[in-house]
């Protein structure tokens, strides 16, 4: 039998195949298989940001009822087996690798992202899942995922520019990829978003006689605690404040879909209520969303504030978070590194007025973008920030941590490392030392 590290390094190998001209592939490796997409019970989530927050939402709440549940997310961030989780927990490395080699032998021309969902439907059916929670990778419409028949629901958690090479220059064509995801007679939701994304969408749906919710935020916050990672909501109709596990400002919106998604699903049968809705709010951490934690040994004082924001979107979020933090206005320093298919320029725009010293690095990626480079575009917008280059994560790190605070962002790969540097455990299992993904 193959083993886990055999498992992963053929995975990796096969990074680069990002196949997006169709969903045949797949279907055929799932049909050798016996199908087994076809009995699951689903929610499927994209978005251009906000999709791995309102994944966690929905399992923890549906863990927290008692169901037994499955969460096929990316990226992942410290070890690859984060992806497949079953009622809270990682999948084990021995299962990981018997479903690969089982998969992979059904299908030896997928791509890494397509071996994973299939194993994902695969190891979901076998454990008599009741609810799985389906991330999509990238777009909807021709993503992996959406080869499952018909969800629950269909969530799209934001509209926003990213990967453009493959979902589209406008809003209007990127919406059309996440629209895609809708099924015929099916239920989808999402946030008030741009006129332009939402005609789309609502067309759609229309031709797919779905029903379309759009839902405005029924949460605000109401208090914030940095060392515990922890928000309060409070509903704006019942009064009600419910302890949320993950800080952000753009958190109402995730709550929300949340929260009402539950409501749709209970009128369709779900024994969720809101009481569970509420446990799932208080129990569930997502890491590397504005994550505060402090560094270990002689670095203990420092406060280190993860977060993997990777595309515009998401640095806004991050920006909006910052400035209501009591971290904005201090002395402190941002450890940034990225990709190379990232809109630098713009992320680097909202950064640069948040803090005095920048220090670049590298993540651990072959499709990183050269510290150096973004050394040099955050000097053009900024002339008299404080730039400093570290190609080696530790030790910008380290140099980080003489200021006291130190926000870590820019790539999930480089957040990821982050973490296991820094001693963090990820939910659903424990540390292990090897990354890989689609970060």
């Amino acid at each position: 039998m193959i083993s886990f590290k055999e498992a992963e390094k053929k995975l990796i190998e096969r990074q680069d195949f990002v196949k997006k001209d169709g969903l045949g592939r797949a279907l055929a490796c799932l049909a050798k298989l016996g199908n087994p997409h076809h009995g699951l019970k689903t929610v499927h989530v994209t978005g251009t940001n906000g999709k791995g927050s309102a994944c966690a939402l929905f399992e923890a709440a549906a863990r927290a009822a008692g169901l037994k549940t499955g969460l096929f997310i990316s990226p992942h961030l410290i070890s690859i087996t984060e992806r497949i989780r079953f009622c809270g927990e990682n999948i084990g490395e021995e299962a990981f690798a018997a479903l690969f080699g089982e998969v992979f032998e059904a299908g030896p021309d997928l791509s890494f992202f397509e071996l994973l969902t299939c194993m994902a439907f695969l190891h979901f059916e076998r454990r008599k899942t009741d609810l799985a929670i389906i991330e999509v990778g990238i777009g909807g419409r021709f993503d992996t995922t959406n080869v499952l028949l018909k969800p629950e629901l269909s969530v799209i958690t934001s509209i926003d520019y990213d990967h453009k090479k493959y979902l589209g220059n406008t809003l209007a064509e990127i919406a059309y990829q996440k629209a895609g995801i809708i099924k015929p007679g099916g239920v989808c939701m999402a946030p008030l978003l741009a006129p332009e994304a939402r005609a789309v969408i609502s067309k759609e749906a229309a031709g797919k006689a779905a029903q379309c919710h759009f839902y405005a935020p029924v949460f605000e916050i109401t208090g914030r605690d940095w060392e515990e990672n922890r928000i309060m909501l409070r509903h704006k109709k019942t009064g009600e404040v419910y302890p949320f596990g993950i800080l952000g400002e753009t958190q109402v919106s995730n709550a929300t879909l949340a929260w009402e998604g539950l409501e749709i699903m209970r009128g369709l049968g779900w024994p969720i209520s809101r009481a569970h809705a509420a446990a799932g709010f208080a129990s569930v951490r997502w890491p590397a969303r504005f994550q505060c934690l402090r560094g270990p040994g002689g670095e203990g004082k420092t406060i280190f504030i993860v977060d993997g924001a990777h595309n515009e979107e998401a640095a806004r979020t991050f920006a909006a978070t910052w400035k209501m933090s009591p971290f904005a206005g201090k002395p402190a320093v941002f450890v940034v590194g990225m990709l190379q298919d990232k809109e630098r320029r713009g992320i680097l725009g909202l950064l640069a007025p948040l803090a005095k010293k920048f220090i670049f690095t590298r993540p651990e990626s072959s499709r990183a973008a050269d510290p150096c480079a973004l050394a040099d575009e955050l000097f053009a917008i900024n002339p008299g920030a404080e730039v400093e280059v570290q190609e080696d994560i530790g030790a910008a790190l380290s140099a980080a941590a003489r200021s006291g605070t130190a926000a870590v962002l820019g790539s999930f790969y480089l957040a990821g490392s982050a973490l296991e540097i820094l001693g963090e455990k990820v939910p659903g299992g424990q540390r292990p030392g090897h990354q890989s993904g689609n970060r």
